[in-house]
């Protein structure tokens, strides 16, 4: 007898194949339990090791040992006429039928439930791949955070940056609604169901998921969910050799099958917008996402950006090609001018060079590229018509990009394209639901448009999201001064504001005595709310000392006042023309009102009027204005009467102009208010019914 035939008769292949079908039976039972507990890797790795050494195990059993009416005794010992052999491999054909049923009834409930993510090595194919989802709405996704299945908080970053890469990608997906980091990350850890999470960020579709590293190995699983039917339309874990290019490849398998689940095929430009890795260097690439993670952080602080910078460094420096990376590098030096904590030329030099070096990797057309040139314009170079251009070729790359939006927003607002930055906003708004930052923005922008009635309907929506944001709160509790001179009103709310260290805030704070006469809260308001390092920023640079020299006046301590008043001249005898507009056009300002209240006109207006050519409505409609209402308050206090009249006249009312209601209260103006045509001129419309409303609440 051949060797064959003596293998069929012991029933070796029999056993083989029972026992493959079983064992990979098995290892899918383990792979849904161990994903949901969130088992170390090695867990499956060990049963997966088991499972190979018993196969070889259950092949050598059965060559040595046969099953008999006695019992199993080792096959030597069995006389060939006594042998059931035949028996046995009639019960291992019913074992093996048994449990190809059990795995193609798996199969199948994996294909049309898709209740969890199928093993690496038999993918689960979409559902809805070929077959687009149809319902209204459906073209929208919320990626939830990705659990850290590692259990290490060290990954935790990691993870995220997984994350934030997949939110990039899909970003650039037209016709596709993608929410942005900022809603997404609030449900981190949530015990809310699915639907509920897609009711509040008004997605059809939800992409969940985990990230596994260990050691050399990556496994990522997603699965995308069909809010409306509860069901998933395309599930999978991809387990990797830890490199960047399966990373990156995996990113875009996941984006591709999302897009073909809601949406259709992705076109040859998306395809090749997400396709490639950024570095080859995984320790570049971990710094990258160091970086990058410590700047997505809430909060607009030069202490992030400080925190950040050593790791944008350090991934440039491993990975010269990294080109993100650079461009990283490039916002990170923008923000040190724009804040201001470091406005050397070194910084815009050290910010051109990183562009210009992640451009010869991406090219000139690059979106990422683009979006970063736009910023260099807006902080360096202070060209907004040229900011704009750039970041609207971003935006039809990239349309589901949250941060395009915003900056579309704050760049039409410097253009004073008003309803468009508004409109703007609003869009960021609808792609990030959770986030107040772009809907504060949106409040600000009306505020300054004096569009009270808009503002009030927009504050009554984002107040019912966002309670307890101080920005929109202050923003609330302003109102009622701004559009009826209801100081009462603004304290009452502004008291009940949670304090931060936001500019809208701290103004608000400091700004509120002046108009309830309270020059003592006016001097305390200084102290507690601005501390050394803010005070060492060139837009506060004797600021403070300016206010206090105010307040001390109107308290009749006017020697003190005379001091601090000539501490500000001192502090800003020589001021570095080199910095931005913003803060040069400040620091003159300040200087400015400080030798118009010394007697100085003529110095005082000179001061005044460079920084209205320094900082001028006509390059920024948003900031601009502030030059203007200094030189207009420096030519009152000197005596130049009708020219201040002259260009009160075309500021009130305006955006970002003279308010009325501010004017007709603010004890700083009362040395003009001997002059009729002053009054006239900024009586509120409104006075008579709002002094009635006050007094009728008053009783």
């Amino acid at each position: 007898m051949s060797i064959f035939e003596e293998l069929s008769r012991r029933n070796v292949f029999r056993v083989a194949v029972a026992y493959t079908i079983g064992a990979w039976f098995i290892a899918q039972i383990a792979d849904l339990v161990l994903n949901n507990i969130g088992a170390p890797d090695w867990v499956m790795k060990s049963l997966f090791l088991l499972l190979v050494i018993g196969f070889a195990a259950a092949l050598i059993i059965s060559w040595a040992y046969e099953i008999t009416s006695e019992g199993i005794k080792r096959e030597r010992d069995v006389i060939r006429d006594n042998s059931i052999t035949h028996l046995t491999a009639r019960k291992l054909d019913y074992i093996t039928v048994a449990a190809a049923l059990g795995v193609a009834g798996m199969f199948g409930w994996q294909q049309m439930a898709g209740d969890r993510p199928a093993t690496a090595s038999v993918p689960m194919t979409t559902i809805a791949e070929s077959k687009p989802a149809a319902r209204l709405g459906a073209r929208s996704i919320a990626v939830l955070p990705f659990a850290n299945r590692s259990n290490r908080d060290e990954d935790l970053f990691f993870t995220d940056g997984i994350h934030d890469d997949l939110l990039t990608q899909l970003a650039k997906i037209h016709d596709l609604k993608v929410i942005s980091r900022t809603s997404v990350m609030q449900y981190r850890d949530t015990n809310m169901r699915i639907p509920e999470i897609a009711a509040e960020l008004g997605v059809a579709t939800v992409l969940a998921g985990g990230v596994q590293r260990a050691g050399q190995r990556i496994r990522i699983n997603a699965q995308l969910i069909d809010v409306a039917t509860d069901q998933h339309l395309w599930a999978e874990t991809f387990d990797r050799e830890m490199t960047i290019d399966n990373l990156f490849d995996i990113q875009t398998e996941i984006t591709r099958k999302i897009v073909a689940a809601v949406r259709g095929q992705l076109t040859t430009e998306e395809q090749q917008a997400i396709s490639g890795a950024p570095t080859q260097s995984l320790e570049a690439y971990d710094a990258f996402l160091r970086a990058r993670n410590l700047l997505t952080g809430s909060g607009y602080s030069m202490e992030k950006y400080k925190a950040a910078q050593p790791y944008a460094e350090k991934a440039v420096a491993i990975d010269p090609k990294f080109a993100l990376a650079h461009l990283l590098l490039a916002d990170i030096h923008g923000n040190a001018v724009w804040i201001g904590y470091d406005v050397s030329p070194q910084r815009q030099q050290a910010a051109a060079s990183a562009m210009n070096k992640a451009e010869g990797v991406l090219g000139d057309q690059s979106p990422e590229l683009l979006a970063a040139q736009s910023e260099y314009l807006y902080r360096f170079e202070q060209d907004y018509p040229a900011s704009l251009i750039k970041l609207q070729i971003a935006q039809a790359a990239m349309p589901g990009n949250v941060s395009i939006f915003e900056k579309l927003g704050f760049t039409q607002r410097r253009l004073g394209l008003w309803e468009e930055s508004v409109e703007s906003m609003l869009q960021a708004a609808e792609l990030d639901p959770a986030n107040a930052s772009a809907l504060s923005s949106a409040t600000e922008t009306l505020a300054l448009m004096q569009q009270w009635s808009r503002l009030k309907n927009l504050l009554s929506r984002s107040l019912e999201r966002f309670s307890d944001d101080t920005d929109i709160a202050t923003i609330a509790a302003l109102l009622p001064l701004w559009s009826q001179g209801d100081v009462g009103a603004a304290r009452a709310r502004f008291d009940n504001v949670r304090p931060d260290s936001g500019a809208i805030y701290v103004i608000s704070a400091m700004e509120l005595p002046w108009y309830e006469h309270d020059f003592d809260g006016v001097i305390s308001s200084f102290d507690h709310l601005l501390n050394k390092e803010m005070m060492s920023l060139p837009a506060w640079v004797g600021y403070r000392q300016l206010s206090l020299a105010l307040a001390y006046r109107r308290l009749g301590e006017t020697d003190r006042a005379d001091q601090l008043l000539e501490e500000v001249v001192h502090e800003l005898a020589t001021i570095d023309r080199s910095l931005t507009p913003t803060n040069l056009a400040s620091m003159l300002d300040t200087l400015a009102l400080a030798l118009a209240l010394q007697g100085e006109k003529t110095r005082a207006i000179e001061i005044a009027e460079e920084a209205t050519r320094v900082h001028s409505l006509e390059s920024d409609k948003f900031e601009g204005q502030w030059p203007l209402k200094v030189l207009c308050q420096v030519l009152a206090l000197s005596g130049e009467r009708d020219r201040a009249l002259e260009m009160m006249a075309q500021l009130i009312d305006q955006p970002n102009g003279f308010v009325r209601w501010v004017m007709y209260l603010d004890p700083r103006w009362d040395f003009f208010r001997d002059d009729e045509r002053f009054n006239e001129l900024i009586r509120p419309h409104n006075l008579e019914q709002s002094v009635h409303a006050q007094e009728g609440a008053a009783q």
